[in-house]
């Protein structure tokens, strides 16, 4: 995107110039995100290490300095500066502590990520994009590691956008759905296009020679008739919300010689009814119910236990700056007690899922993990063929039964971060955190380096990476 009447300013040590073969004061194209301009290189104050870009432009000026991103320069093509990755969502405020607010943590996630990567990555509202002038207001982090803070700034647009809109209504929104159209129309890749539904999902996978086997049964639960059949058919069941999430407003129904036993969360409490008919047991679940959520029918799953609870695997896949599939990290989540999901929300807890592993199957722990993220991979290409846009995660809810078979119960596209926190699975969220960068720039091409390229020929593209400084 042209900027005419903007004047840039690339401003460097003068070693840097040296090794880029520059004089001061020399005229170069430039590229960052979507812009594309020209800058005027000048050489920095004799103690001023940082190389910075900034830009004046009418109504607001605004500057790139000691932040992370890589600069590769050739004689041919000049300044490149990027990759420019931009982290869409909702509630970014004036809050130089939380400026995301609850959700400040697992988006930092990322930022810290990129300074490490020297990936230029900010997070930005849908609604803070200003596609006239191809800038986006958004926050970043900067400084020296370890006593970084959070700085709104004006940046470029992206090259390539992360998509974490943190939720289904939110995704309606016009200004996320103006931005969606917008980048797509200027070529600009979106990964994690949307979240998932429910009903759809299970369509899509039970029809699909790679995933049915791995997929419990599934229906939609229509009539008093339709739960009844189900529920003859299979001993145990779980009712679901299609739009539901966090385990919230499921039910867990086992048959008995004469009735259901059901159990559910009423409040912050677990509780226990009996119905002594399936159309009973339909119009509670309808009652309880938002007027316009639809339920599913799953097959219950008898699970392998860990510590006398039932337990199963969150499986956090990436695609990598290959645009292959991997596993970042496999964390265990054991129910609460009398819970009838393994959700944290629900009163679960997360433990290392290698530990969980070994606990069961010793040596063959490490086959059975594996065979978790075969399968993994195979549901994640079959989900990825429903949607249109690119998919760079999926965190999927796997089990295993006392056979050691491998089932998927849910395939989240937006998945939240919760199983990181445990002290063993750390080192896995910061891979993960990673991962979504890699694969980000593989998407632009933009390839990350550590380091300054050594040797190099002055024709040849040069990378060097900012110094970073406290704002």
């Amino acid at each position: 995107m042209n900027q005419p009447g903007t004047s840039l300013i690339l401003t460097a040590p003068r070693k840097q110039l040296a090794e880029w073969g520059l004089r001061d004061g020399a005229s170069v194209p430039l590229v960052c995100g979507r812009l594309q301009g020209t800058v005027s290189v000048k050489q920095s104050a004799k103690d001023e290490q940082t190389t910075s870009l900034r830009w004046p432009d009418g109504r607001l000026t605004f500057q790139i300095q000691g932040l992370s991103g890589q600069i590769v320069y050739s004689k041919a093509e000049g300044f490149r500066i990027g990759p420019v990755i931009g982290i869409m969502t909702t509630g970014v405020r004036r809050d130089l502590k939380k400026p995301i607010g609850g959700r400040t943590s697992l988006l930092s996630d990322f930022v810290r990520a990129s300074r490490e990567l020297n990936v230029l990555c900010y997070v930005f509202n849908a609604s803070d994009v200003n596609f006239a002038d191809g800038t986006v207001r958004g926050v970043t982090l900067s400084g020296p590691p370890g006593r970084e803070s959070w700085t709104f700034a004006r940046f470029p647009l992206p090259e390539v956008v992360y998509n974490r809109v943190p939720h289904r209504r939110a995704e309606t929104l016009p200004d996320v759905k103006k931005c969606k159209e917008r980048f797509g129309g200027m070529g600009v890749p979106l990964f994690n296009e949307r979240f998932l539904n429910k009903n759809e999902m299970y369509r899509w996978l039970a029809r699909d020679p790679r995933s049915v086997a791995y997929i419990p049964a599934t229906d939609r639960m229509r009539s008093p008739d339709a739960l009844q059949r189900f529920i003859q058919t299979h001993k145990l069941v779980y009712l679901k919300p299609t739009g539901g999430s966090l385990g919230m407003g499921i039910y867990q129904v086992e048959r008995e010689k004469q009735g259901y036993l059901v159990r559910y969360k009423r409040e912050r409490q677990h509780a226990t009814t009996r119905f002594l008919t399936a159309d009973a047991l339909y119009q509670f679940v309808k009652r309880r119910a938002h007027p316009k959520s639809t339920y599913l029918m799953q097959q219950g799953i008898r699970l392998m236990e860990y510590q006398g609870r039932k337990t199963d695997f969150r499986v956090h896949l990436h695609k990598n700056g290959r645009g292959e599939w991997e596993a970042a990290g496999i964390g265990g989540k054991v129910a609460g007690a009398d819970s009838v999901t393994t959700h944290v929300h629900n009163g679960g807890k997360v433990v290392d899922g290698d530990r969980a592993l070994r606990a069961w199957y010793g040596e063959r722990a490490g086959q059975m993990r594996e065979r978790m993220i075969d399968v993994s991979i195979r549901v994640a290409d079959v989900i990825q063929g429903l949607l249109k846009g690119e998919s760079g995660e999926f965190g999927l809810d796997v089990g295993l039964d006392q056979d050691g078979h491998v089932w998927v119960f849910e395939t989240n596209a937006k998945p939240g971060r919760a199983i990181f926190r445990h002290p063993e699975l750390v080192a896995a969220g910061k891979k993960s955190a990673r991962l979504v960068l890699e694969y980000a720039a593989h998407l632009v091409k933009f390839p990350l380096t550590q380091g300054l390229a050594k040797g190099g020929r002055a024709d040849e593209p040069q990378r060097h990476h900012p110094h970073r400084s406290p704002h």
